[in-house]
């Protein structure tokens, strides 16, 4: 049997037990967690218990209010729009998001994805979509490196919006906007988000700009005071937020020195002592600087009666003249909104989950006041709330697809999504889930019944890419787009059909390359494999670049070499960054472009050797990157008497797992082999059955035959396993699925230790 290192995980005991406690888990689960480095109540919260709120304002990503207004322009000229996007499930989803915002909106949109020849955006393509009227392009998934095409767009007068979340190069293009979270300027909180979740917060903005409160802008207000009367007390802090967009865009602050005690009972709600004041400027000084900031603006406050009285008191006092600026109190729009208890700005950030710094001070009360708004706003807009539930299938389907970190904004719309993928009302997408098996049927079990992420990225993800690796990516958007039942079985058989060829050239393409690395790399010394084949299809080597990091855990580079030209595909670690390195190797490429851990790229045929020798040049001098010994990082040992279906159901609440948030690795140690088979049709799987106790479960080892012939029945082995709910034939029962697996060997030092 392969022998690889194993290597437990260790944790803090005492924090397992606070976390377990605290939030009512199982130990197992907080320990997951912790590795996870998710140990503050917090985080905690927010990971198992994912917020649809909790969504960043689309607003904060760059140039999405310029490129809103932009659209917003076409629509109302009725110019002709082209969306065009990337081939892979990213670009497909993208694009199928773009569309049905739109041609929901009314606009007049035409769509396009680039040919087997072209990678992005091209010069033959906004040429014909010119001569056919269109005026502007909005791009999907790519763009974001275009210069000489968004420069040539231009010439003709085509204007582009480019949505994209790709790195930027040095040199960005002279787009309309650009809208990427990616850019150098961005404060958008969420970096590694797929081209989708771009798309789709695009979509949003536009949506969201026919709110009454689009590019309106307030000034949300919170006083802090001596005390509760607004002639016999004082203002002692003042803070202002400027909001445009429901984006923070400029903030006023000032403490403010009385001319009267703090009261004792003030002092202990807001904690401002005398002594902090005692130096500030008098509220005769800051009055006027306040009132410019706010300047005829709306004003928003929790409570307003309460702030505005002590402001129109004071502008009376002060400056003899009346403050008359429109208000909106969120106090009373809350109580009409929100079915709690209390509706003080503490108990509505507390049930809301917004999280305040320091209650009770001006600008912390600011900041939580305008969130509050922003959901009132949100739910008093059904259709912002209908669209994006709506969209939540697709934005998942390329997600997941992309393989971004399942964290974060991303976990928050994958988890959603998923329990929304069986009651899609999209048609095609509807097709693809029943005939991959995954419908909503009954069960007395409480099992789960929403597909996983690995359901989408194992069952969907292969089908739909199937189209844009054979040139024909149009046929998954059109499954994206149809009403049609008829249509939707054509195409998906259509799809069906490409995915069984792309298996096939799968399988003879891995062979191929595995083969050639042995010729062109030193397997035992190379830290970046290269490979270059001839006479081999293209279409399948992304994937096969993949397997192949897997088999030899480090970076893979592979070319396809037809003619004068090669074409190919890259993928990485984390400890060595594909795009950083080709940014030092962009004088020899044609072109090039991907992220940090996957990459594309196109270059001549003479330039291929001085690629070969500077990128692993480049890899020799990264720091971190070496070839690593086999071994296999375990989250917790377990008992077989352990595994229960109360155990898969607490797993579950780890879900969505993937990039970013692996599924837990288990071991076993000592288990009884009570039987053993072969599965597939090449018999190229093992399945055990494995027992302890009198109890036996189902394990199976995708491509591990060969450990069949080692293995006799009645001996012990040690496994490591992922656990799955075996749904074959409705058994609804805790799987195995192997990861490794020796003979059973006497343990000297437990795990723990």
């Amino acid at each position: 049997m392969n022998q690889k290192k194993w290597i437990y995980k260790k944790v803090d005991q005492k924090k397992v037990e606070e976390l377990s406690l605290q939030f009512g888990i199982s130990p197992t689960l907080a320990t997951l967690l912790l590795h996870r480095n998710i140990g503050s109540s917090n985080e905690v919260e927010l990971f198992l218990n994912p917020d649809l709120a909790k969504l960043h304002n689309p607003f904060l990503l760059p140039n999405m209010e310029k490129a809103v207004v932009r659209v917003r322009h076409a629509m109302e000229s009725h110019e002709k729009i082209l969306i065009f996007g990337d081939r892979d499930v990213d670009g497909v989803t993208s694009i199928a998001i773009l569309v049905r915002t739109l041609k929901g909106l009314g606009a007049d949109v035409l769509w396009t994805i680039p040919a087997e020849d072209s990678h992005g955006l091209s010069k033959k393509i906004i040429e014909k979509y010119k001569e056919e009227g269109v005026k502007l392009i909005i791009t999907a998934d790519c763009g974001t490196s275009q210069v000489e095409e968004i420069a040539f767009a231009a010439s003709l007068g085509v204007e582009v919006i480019v949505t994209d979340h790709h790195l930027p190069p040095d040199e960005l293009p002279k787009a309309y906007a650009i809208v990427n979270p990616n850019l150098k300027n961005s404060i958008y909180p969420m970096k590694q988000m797929a081209g989708c979740l771009t798309a789709f917060k695009f979509s949003y903005a536009l949506m969201f700009s026919f709110n009454r409160t689009f590019n309106q802008e307030f000034v949300v207000l919170d006083l802090e005071t001596t005390g509760l009367s607004s002639w016999d007390h004082e203002i002692i802090e003042v803070g202002a937020l400027l909001l445009r967009n429901f984006v923070p865009c400029g903030q006023f602050h000032s403490l403010v020195r009385p001319t009267k005690p703090i009261s004792k009972g003030a002092e202990e709600v807001h904690g401002i002592t005398i002594e902090m004041v005692k130096d500030a400027p008098s509220l005769k000084e800051v009055l006027p600087k306040l009132l410019k900031f706010i300047g005829d603006r709306t004003i928003i406050a929790h409570n307003a009666k309460f702030d505005l009285g002590f402001l129109q008191t004071a502008v009376q006092k002060i400056m003899g003249r009346e403050f008359q600026n429109s208000t909106i109190d969120t106090l009373s729009l809350s109580r009409t909104i929100f079915p709690f208890e209390s509706h003080a700005l503490g108990a509505l950030a507390k049930e809301l989950k917004i999280e305040m710094k320091q209650a009770h001070r001006s600008l912390d009360d600011c900041l939580a006041t305008a969130i509050v708004y922003k959901r009132i706003e949100e739910l008093r807009d059904p259709r912002l709330q209908f669209f994006l539930e709506d969209m939540l299938d697709i934005i998942t389907l390329g997600t997941v697809a992309d393989v971004v970190p399942l964290v974060g904004e991303n976990r928050i719309v994958v988890k959603h999504g998923l329990t929304k993928l069986l009651q899609t009302r999209k048609v095609g997408l509807r097709k693809i889930l029943l005939e991959n098996g995954l419908k909503e049927d009954g069960n007395s079990q409480n099992i789960r019944l929403s597909p996983t992420a690995k359901d989408v990225g194992w069952k969907i993800t292969p089908l739909m890419n199937a189209a844009g690796r054979f040139s024909k990516a149009h046929l998954a958007v059109q499954l994206l787009l149809t009403n049609s039942e008829e249509e939707a079985e054509k195409l998906f058989n259509e799809l069906a059909q490409l995915n069984q060829n792309r298996k096939t050239l799968q399988k003879i393409n891995l062979e191929k390359f595995i083969a050639l690395a042995k010729e062109q790399a030193d397997l035992e010394n190379d830290k970046i494999i290269f490979v270059v084949a001839e006479g081999v299809e293209h279409g399948v080597t992304g994937i096969v670049a993949n397997r192949m990091l897997q088999e030899f855990q480090r970076p893979i580079i592979l070319l396809i070499l037809d003619g004068e030209e090669a074409r190919g595909s890259a993928r990485s670690l984390s400890s060595f960054n594909l795009v950083e390195a080709l940014n030092q190797c962009k004088d020899l490429l044609i072109r090039y472009g991907g992220h940090a851990a996957a990459a594309g790229m196109s270059i001549t045929k003479e330039n291929i050797d001085l690629l070969r020798e500077r990128i692993k040049k480049i890899a020799d001098q990264t720091p971190n990157l070496r070839i690593l010994e086999p071994c296999v990082e375990i989250d917790l040992e377990l008992e077989l008497n352990a595994i229960s279906l109360e155990l898969m159901q607490e797993l579950e609440k780890l879900e969505p797992l993937g990039e970013g948030n692996p599924a837990p690795l288990f071991s076993l140690r000592q288990a009884e082999v009570v039987g053993h088979t072969l599965l597939g049709q090449e018999q190229s799987h093992l399945q055990l059955s494995l027992g302890h106790h009198g109890k036996s479960l189902r394990a199976v080892g995708w491509d591990m035959a060969s450990f069949a012939s080692e293995l006799k029945k009645g001996e012990q082995v040690d496994c490591i396993f992922y656990l799955e709910l075996d749904r074959w034939k409705e058994r609804n029962l805790p799987m195995l699925l192997l990861k490794d697996l020796q003979k059973s060997v006497k343990v000297l030092v437990s795990p723990s230790g």
